[in-house]
């Protein structure tokens, strides 16, 4: 069995929070955590708002993470995980 898709864990992540990705990065945006298109908070915090506040496992937390930090074009993101994503869901 293969690594789920970019897409599978969106869906998934909205069928549990009903937030979309979108509304997480308007939240994140509300936090302060991303200003402009530019991701400000350290991987640490993100991670702890995602599941104190919002109650996402650790993975789909990560992955929320990895979704704002693409939106961003951060740097941080290796290329592994940006083609992943980019090959299995993921649209700028």
């Amino acid at each position: 069995m293969g690594r789920p898709t970019f897409r599978a864990y969106a869906v998934n992540i909205e069928a549990k929070t009903g937030k979309s990705l979108d509304d997480f990065w308007q939240l994140a945006g509300k936090k302060g955590f991303v200003k402009g298109r530019k991701v400000l908070a350290k991987h640490a915090e993100l991670l702890k708002w995602l599941k104190s506040d919002i109650g996402l496992g650790h993975v789909h937390a990560n992955f929320v993470i990895l979704y704002l930090r693409l939106r961003g074009k951060d740097p941080k993101v290796s290329t592994q995980m940006r083609t992943w994503a980019h090959s299995t869901g993921y649209r700028d």
